[in-house]
Formats: structure tokens, C-alpha cells, sequence
């Protein structure tokens, strides 16, 4: 390949990929077809990437689809999804789940009424290409003439796939059924029972992984009747679908948690679970309280039975908690909805909770935003290196169909790492509860939501990063500066996405600033020419530099080096170099340019 033509040569075509937006008002366009595309959910895989996947009514009645993204917001499938279901659905939709298996590939539970007019559950497994490793009409977990809701699905650590569900027929229960990796049932045709109770309805079954190859699932006791007993109970469950643990676990039965109200349940990563709720305490006059609790692998309540309750500020409602657990310190961080009285005005707040159950930021949270005539909605929350972002859907000036999103970060002491909160969509719209919420390992964070910013609902998309940008973050660099004395090694680590597989990529740098930079055909390199610029250019083996050519990885990966031995001249001292990567095709073409990372040379 010929680096020693013009300058820009790598630079001669623009991208020809999508990738994350790094503006607020414009965000990712995930699908924007006539009618309503509704209820997204979303899961980040090992590599970086991210399904979505969502209910789809541009047909005329509603089809289930799904997009896959590579780390860098690049659409893996075609444009718009792939159909995942064509089958008959009703028009009233019920939950659903999407997971992300260890090995990457979509596993999706939901129902429809391909057989019949009724409600029955299926099960996809979806591979990174879009084959339906399931068969073209997934696996069929249950079929009958009785109504059946909600299935939600986790992976057992063999590998195994569990998928719980409610069911509604003459005696009401909680079903499960669990699946090989190649999509064989291993339970009973239909489902095992696994929850029941002679005059009660058992609903909103939640699982996870537990302990070894098992399961734990939560439930609400009895969603039959509005005044009925709505207690919040958990139980774990071995490969056989049999109960572990003597009793189930009554975490919450004080009093009656809301009508249709589904509590969160997380794993603890040690077989145990962590959960959050909220209930009206007629202690208070009916105001709600805000809870979690954290079970050990035992079903043991660490915390004091009914949980701890995260504020106790006077004569306010906490709702619609979501929390976030640390495995590394046994800290959980919750965010809230808080509200007066009369639910007319409403703020955000976060409390953090010890592995001790003590309340960390003091005994009313600490306030996001203040309580006011901005109408806060449900918040998404997830683990962020020592504490957790939250996400959030609201209307600043409080009407209907002016919703925007915000996102802020929160360490261990309370403090907002990004002072305030940032802005993930400003385009005004309506549907901003709808949030799907993931982090992957490198801490990058994407949002899914509907959005009716066209018209009828479509799905948009944001990520965000661990420093509170927007946007696609291809270049990260591990020192801020190298003593020239001592010597040191400067690593570059490049993430092109998937999408630029096994192409080729060049790494060069500058000593003379980013600005103006270098442009060609609508591409921009924020490096500017000098002969820190040409010796990266026409000498990439030299002694100084190492892989700074060569191929991405089956990831569109690639990690780069500047060696400087001790002792290296100590003139050079106080330069800042910068450095960035571009991909080329095979004709030695452009196709990606990256941001720059920059270091200083010290004494």
C-alpha cells in the first residue's frame, strides 16, 4: 500500500457507516417507519455491541423486529431491523424481554395469538448475524386457550435459557420453562407451575441467575383484585425447576404494594438478589415509601425484613425507584421520582445504601433535580465504575408532548461527577418513559426510547460516555503524560466497530495542535501537518512506534504503542503529541477518521 502519496490520502471518501450521534437534538435513528414502533428493549453484548428490538405496527398490525449495533453504533443487520415475528398479535400489547446471551447472541420471550385468540408465549434466539438459531418460528413454550403475560427470561451460568411467565386460567400461577442453548425444553410441555396459591393470582414474575445452575424469581402474591393482598415475594429454583430455599421470601408484606406495579430484581452476581420497590404507607397518610432489600444466596434478608426505605423526608411520595448494586463494595444506588402529596409537582433525587443497609446521603437522598412544576418521569438506572448513572425522561417546562431526556452520574459520596445533568435527547417529543437502558465494560452507556418527534412513535437511540459526552469514542490513550528520563510507553487503543473487521488502519500523530486540522472529502483528521505528522506517516517501523499499520480484528479492534527508552532527548521535553487513526479500504481509501488523544513529553 503507497502511505508515501499525498498527504490525505487516506482521507478521499467519506464514512460509509452510521455510527452514534454526538448531538442531543438529532440522536440515532433506530427505525422511523409509518405507524407506532412501541415498548423497546435493549441488552449490550460482551463485545461492546447492543440488540434492540421492539413491537412494530408499520405492517398494519404489530410484528416484532430487531436491530444489532456494533460498539460504535454501526447497524449490523439491515437498515430498520430484521423481522424476528410476522405472527398474529394483539392490539394490546403486554411485556416482554430481550437478553443478551454470554455469547452474544438475542434471546426474545413474548407472546402472541398465532394460536388462537388468546395470548401464548414463544421464545427466539437470535446469532451477531441475524440467523434464527431457534427456527424460523422460535420455540413454542406455551400453547393453550387461557391468558398468559409478561414472560421475562435470564440465563442460567450453564448456559441454559429460563423464561418465567404468568398465567391466568382457572387455577392462576407462575410458570417456567428452561431451555437449552440449542432451544430444547427441558421442563414440562407447557411450563411447570412453580407458584401457586389456593385465591390468589400470582403476577409480574421476575427472574434471574442464582446460585450455581439455578434461578431466582420474584412475583407479586396476588394481583386479582385491586384491594387484594399484593405482597412482594421471592423464591430460587434449581435446574429442575424445584423451589431451594424452605419458604419463599416475603420481602415486602406490611401492606399492599400498587396495582399493576412490577418491583425491580437484580443479581448480585453471587447468587443472591437485590430488589426495589415502592408501596403507599398508611402510616403516612398513604404517601409512598421507596424500598430495597438484598437477599443472600440463601433467600436470607440482609437487610431488615420490609427493607430499607431510602428517604423519610416529611409528607413526600418516593416512587418508581430503579436501583444499581456494586459487587466490588456491596453498595446500592437508587434514584426516585419525588412528589409532593398531591403528585402535581416532582423532583429526582438518589440515595445510596451500604452493604450494611445504611443510608449513605443522608436520610433524604441526595437531590438531582428539585421538586417543581417539570414533570419528572421513570427513571433507568445502572452501575457506573464506584457509583451509577441515572436516566431520566421529563418535561422542563411540564406539558404533555415536550419530553426530553437527561443523564447524570453520581459516584460513591453523592457528588455529581458531571456537576449537573447532561442532555441525551432536546428534540421535544412525547413517550421519553420508554427507556431502555444498558452499560457495557467499557462504560459506555446507550439509551433506547420511543420517540414521536415524526409523527407516530419511532425508536431512537443515544449513547453516552463515562465522561458525560455524546457520540462515538474510537480512540482511548492509558497516560496523560511520559517522563522522558524515566522512559515510558504510551498505549493507543483503537475501536473502529465491528462493521470495519479485518480492514486496514493507520495510526498518526502531531506535535503542532489539532487546529485547523486536516480535511479531505468530508472527512476531518484534528492533526495538523509538521514532521512529528510525516515521521508517523512515512516511517511507522520506526524504533518509537509499534502495530501503527496493520489489520482491526474480528472486533474492528487494534491496540498501538509509543515507546520512548529512558534517557530519550531531553530537548523534546514539553511537546504535546497527539494522536489519531484512520481506517482505509483496500484501495487505500478513507473510511473512518478518529478523534485525537493526546500526552505530554516531560523532562
Amino acid at each position: 500500500m503507497r502511505f508515501l502519496a499525498p498527504l490525505a490520502v487516506f482521507l478521499l471518501t467519506p464514512a460509509l457507516y452510521a455510527q452514534w450521534s454526538d448531538d442531543a437534538a438529532v440522536n440515532t435513528a433506530v427505525v422511523t417507519r409509518s405507524g407506532d414502533q412501541a415498548i423497546p428493549k435493549s441488552a449490550a453484548t460482551a463485545d461492546g455491541g447492543r440488540w434492540v428490538a421492539w413491537f412494530d405496527n408499520s405492517a398494519g398490525s404489530y410484528q416484532v423486529y430487531a436491530q444489532r449495533y456494533d460498539s460504535q453504533g454501526q447497524e449490523m443487520l439491515a437498515p430498520g431491523g430484521i423481522l424476528v415475528s410476522g405472527n398474529p398479535q394483539s392490539t394490546s400489547l403486554v411485556d416482554w424481554d430481550l437478553i443478551a446471551a454470554a455469547n452474544g447472541d438475542a434471546v426474545m420471550v413474548f407472546t402472541d395469538t398465532r394460536s388462537g385468540g388468546d395470548l401464548d408465549v414463544y421464545a427466539y434466539r437470535i446469532a451477531s448475524d441475524g440467523s434464527f438459531l431457534w427456527g424460523a418460528n422460535g420455540v413454542t413454550l406455551s400453547t393453550n386457550a387461557d391468558f398468559e403475560a409478561d414472560p421475562m427470561a435470564a440465563e442460567a451460568a450453564n448456559g441454559d435459557i429460563v423464561v418465567v411467565w404468568d398465567f391466568f386460567g382457572a387455577a392462576p400461577s407462575i410458570r417456567m420453562q428452561r431451555l437449552t442453548a440449542g432451544g430444547s425444553p427441558l421442563l414440562v410441555p407447557g411450563g411447570k407451575v412453580i407458584v401457586t396459591e389456593n385465591g390468589a393470582a400470582p403476577g409480574f414474575a421476575r427472574v434471574i441467575p442464582g446460585n450455581g445452575n439455578g434461578v431466582i424469581v420474584s412475583w407479586i402474591r396476588d394481583i386479582s383484585f385491586f384491594t387484594s393482598n399484593k405482597h412482594l415475594r421471592a423464591q430460587a429454583f434449581d435446574a429442575s425447576g424445584n423451589p431451594t430455599w424452605a419458604q419463599p421470601t416475603a420481602i415486602h408484606d406490611a401492606y399492599n404494594l400498587p396495582s399493576a406495579y412490577s418491583p425491580q430484581l437484580l443479581t448480585d452476581g453471587s447468587g443472591g438478589a437485590v430488589l426495589c420497590w415502592h408501596a403507599s404507607n398508611p402510616a403516612r397518610n398513604f404517601l409512598f415509601d421507596a424500598f430495597v432489600q438484598h437477599l443472600d444466596a440463601s433467600g436470607l434478608e440482609l437487610f431488615p425484613h420490609g427493607g430499607v426505605v431510602l428517604s423519610s423526608a416529611i409528607g413526600m411520595n418516593h416512587l418508581d425507584p430503579q436501583a444499581a448494586y456494586n459487587p466490588t463494595t456491596g453498595d446500592i444506588i437508587a434514584f426516585w421520582s419525588e412528589k409532593d402529596g398531591n403528585q402535581n409537582q416532582s423532583g429526582w433525587f438518589a440515595q445510596s445504601v451500604s452493604a450494611a443497609g445504611l443510608l449513605q446521603w443522608g436520610t433524604s437522598g441526595e437531590q438531582i433535580l428539585p421538586v417543581d412544576g417539570a414533570t419528572k418521569y421513570l427513571s433507568s438506572v445502572a452501575p457506573l465504575a464506584d457509583g451509577a448513572v441515572g436516566v431520566l425522561g421529563w418535561a422542563p417546562g411540564g406539558g404533555f408532548g415536550a419530553d426530553n431526556i437527561i443523564a447524570t452520574r453520581v459516584d460513591a459520596a453523592g457528588t455529581q461527577v458531571w456537576g449537573a445533568p447532561v442532555d441525551i435527547k432536546t428534540t421535544l417529543s412525547n413517550q421519553s418513559t420508554r427507556l431502555s437502558l444498558s452499560i457495557d465494560s467499557d462504560d459506555r452507556a446507550v439509551v433506547f426510547w420511543e420517540d414521536a418527534r415524526n409523527g407516530s412513535d419511532d425508536i431512537y437511540a443515544q449513547d453516552l460516555l463515562a465522561d458525560g459526552s455524546l457520540g462515538t469514542d474510537y480512540l482511548q490513550v492509558d497516560v496523560t503524560d511520559i517522563s522522558l528520563a524515566a522512559g515510558g510507553t504510551a498505549t493507543l487503543s483503537f475501536d473502529a466497530g465491528m462493521a470495519h473487521a479485518g480492514e486496514t488502519y493507520v495510526v498518526l500523530g502531531s506535535n503542532t495542535g489539532t487546529v485547523p486540522g486536516i480535511d479531505a472529502r468530508g472527512l476531518h483528521l484534528d492533526l495538523n501537518d509538521g514532521r512529528y505528522f510525516r515521521l508517523t506517516l512515512t516511517s511507522s517501523s520506526h524504533p518509537l512506534f509499534s502495530a501503527f499499520r496493520g489489520q482491526l480484528d474480528s472486533q474492528g479492534r487494534a491496540t498501538a504503542q509509543v515507546i520512548f527508552p529512558a534517557g530519550t532527548h531531553p530537548a523534546l521535553a514539553g511537546n504535546v503529541l497527539g494522536h489519531a487513526c484512520a481506517v482505509l479500504d483496500a484501495g487505500g481509501l478513507g473510511l473512518l477518521a478518529s478523534e485525537t488523544e493526546s500526552f505530554t513529553l516531560l523532562p
